[in-house]
Parts: structure tokens; C-alpha cells; sequence
């Protein structure tokens, strides 16, 4: 069975030409900040070429997105997807698929979480959105001189990232919701969350940047209409943002919640019709005629009632989310890095 993942974000395939180790992170890391830093570079070349170069160098929301936020997200483009793979083969004991049919599985998989073109679609709304037919009348208007073309292009690029970022969150919840509706093969304990730890923890990690990335790239939008009280601070663009991310996050839990109480629901059906059987069998057996062979086949049906009794309790204790109060609150602290960095650039402007 081939290894995951064959296919590879369009981040990631632009970042293949590059002569570095594609799971070396140093490598990884150092290639886009470089790249980062020709992109700031042309734009400083463009800006000086129109006259404009001090008016760049004093844009420094401009530089936060390419070194902040845009870096951030290239840093999830590469983590999200080579964690995510990793979570799917770690996933292969649990899911009741034989190779070929995990090997279908897991190729469903990459085909949506690696595709480019939804990302092109969003990034187009995003443009759309934000005025971009405005800005292309305008670039006209201008005569398409070089740093409006810069602009232009660094536009769509962000758009494009934040399209990427948008459609991880995406893959993870897909990726949560296909193995949810599989044949999990999981045995029902009070153990049952620590299975889906690491799954719990890729989507803590992705929560941590996306909430960062968001913090970022709307300072500089906040920044210029300081809030004047709490209720404004809470109720911002960051709401929107908050409410996709926890939502975005929590819900796939919610299919695996849904199919571990399935699974709950058939385990003490199946352990409550067994018992029932067993206590009818011990019922005929103890209106017959005591013999040797029915005192050892009611010794047996007890045994077996007993077992059935210890086996009811542990599924009854076994939990039915893939998920717990911690890591709720840490999702909670994280939502709360946008409001936090609002208060913080609030004071800093006052």
C-alpha cells in the first residue's frame, strides 16, 4: 500500500521545485520566508519604480500580512495536510476496512483534501467580495502601472491563501466526517476518548493558527476604527471569524459523537437481548428436574450473566464523545486570541 499523501496542495506542489527536503521542517520553513521576502521584495522594486518607494516602506499593515498572516498560513499548508495523513494511517486499526478498501478510502480522501480548484473558487469570492471588479476599473483608470499591478496580484495571492486556509478546515471536516460514517472498530470503554487523541489534537493545533492568522490579518482593519467599548470589541468581524472557526472545528466531533452512541445503543441491545435469552434458558432449566448436567449449565448461564453484567457497566461508562472538557476550554482560550489582540491594539492606538 502506497504511502500518503501522492497528492499535495498547491502550496506544497509550488514549494516542490525548490531544491529542499520535503519533511524537512527547517528546509520547509526557510523556503517560504524566502519566498515571502521576494514577494515583499517586488513590491519594493514596483513602489520605487513609480516614485511611491517611501509610501511602501511606511505601509506596515502591508508588511504584517506577508510576514504575518500569509506566513502563517503557509506554515499550515504544509503542517495541516502531512499531520492529516498521518492521522488517516493511524486511523487504519479503527476503521473496519480491509487494504483495499482503506486504499479507496484513503485516495477519496486526498482527492478532495489536495484539490485546487475549490480554493480558486473561494479565493474568487473572497475577490468578489472585496471589491476586486472595483479595483480592476480602477488599475484601468490608472493607466496599470507597476506597484497597482503588484497590488492587484498580492490581492488575489491573499485571497487565494485565505481560500487555501478555508478549505484545510474544510479537509479536516471531511476527513472526520468520512471516518464517522465508517464501520469503526472501536471497543466501547471509558478509554474509548484517548483513541481519538490525536485527531482531537490535529484540530487543536489548526485551531491555534487559524484564530493567530485571524488576529493578524484584521489588526490592521480594526486598528483604524478603535473600539470604544467592551460590547464593540466582542461584537467585530472577529465574531464572524470566532463563530466559523469553533463551529468549524466542533462539528465534525459531532459525527463521531453521533456513531459512538450508535455504537453504544447496539452494544446494550445486543447485551440486554443475550441476558434476556440467558435468563429464559435459566428459567426452563429450574422448572425441570435438578440434575448434575443442569446444575453445570446454570453455573454456566450465570457465569455468563455475570460477564455480561461486568461487560454492560464499562459500556455504559464508555463515552460518547471523541472529545472533553479540556479540550473545550482550550478551544475556548484559543477563540479568545482575536478578542485579546482587539483589546491589545485598541490600547496601543489609544
Amino acid at each position: 500500500m502506497s504511502a500518503l499523501p501522492r497528492r499535495m496542495l498547491w502550496t506544497e506542489l509550488l514549494f516542490s521545485y525548490f531544491p529542499i527536503g520535503a519533511k524537512i521542517f527547517w528546509q520547509q520553513m526557510l523556503a517560504r520566508f524566502c519566498f515571502l521576502f521576494c514577494l515583499w521584495l517586488s513590491g519594493l522594486i514596483a513602489y520605487a519604480l513609480d516614485g511611491l518607494m517611501t509610501d511602501y516602506i511606511l505601509a506596515l499593515n502591508g508588511h504584517l500580512s506577508i510576514f504575518g498572516t500569509f506566513f502563517l498560513i503557509l506554515f499550515g499548508s504544509y503542517y495541516v495536510p502531512l499531520t492529516l495523513s498521518n492521522v488517516i494511517q493511524n486511523f487504519r486499526p479503527m476503521l473496519r476496512l480491509d487494504d483495499l478498501q482503506f486504499q479507496k478510502f484513503s485516495d477519496r480522501l486526498e482527492r478532495y483534501s489536495y484539490s485546487s480548484l475549490p480554493c480558486l473558487f473561494i479565493a474568487i469570492g473572497f475577490g468578489v467580495i472585496a471589491g476586486a471588479p472595483d479595483q480592476f476599473q480602477q488599475a484601468l483608470a490608472e493607466g496599470f502601472k507597476l506597484h497597482v499591478v503588484w497590488n492587484l496580484s498580492v490581492s488575489f495571492f491573499g485571497w487565494l491563501l485565505g481560500a487555501t486556509v478555508i478549505w484545510m478546515l474544510v479537509s479536516i471536516w471531511l476527513t472526520i466526517f468520512l471516518i464517522s460514517r465508517q464501520s469503526l472498530n472501536v471497543k466501547l470503554s471509558p478509554e474509548t476518548i484517548t483513541r481519538f487523541r490525536e485527531l482531537s489534537m490535529l484540530a487543536l493545533s489548526f485551531s491555534l493558527f487559524y484564530f493567530i492568522g485571524v488576529s493578524i490579518g484584521n489588526i490592521p482593519f480594526l486598528s483604524s476604527a478603535p473600539a470604544l467599548s467592551l460590547i464593540e470589541i466582542v461584537v467585530s468581524p472577529y465574531l464572524f471569524f470566532i463563530a466559523i472557526g469553533v463551529v468549524g472545528i466542533l462539528f465534525p466531533f459531532y459525527n463521531i459523537h453521533m456513531a459512538l452512541l450508535k455504537m453504544k445503543k447496539q452494544e446494550l441491545s445486543k447485551i440486554s437481548e443475550e441476558s434476556e435469552q440467558l435468563l429464559q434458558q435459566l428459567d426452563e432449566i429450574l422448572a425441570k428436574q435438578p440434575t448434575k448436567q443442569s446444575s453445570h449449565q446454570t453455573i454456566a448461564i450465570m457465569a455468563r450473566l455475570f460477564s455480561l453484567q461486568v461487560k454492560e457497566r464499562h459500556v455504559k461508562a464508555a463515552q460518547e464523545w471523541p472529545i472533553d472538557i479540556s479540550f473545550l476550554s482550550k478551544l475556548m482560550v484559543l477563540g479568545l486570541i482575536p478578542v485579546i489582540s482587539r483589546v491589545v491594539a485598541m490600547l496601543i492606538i489609544s
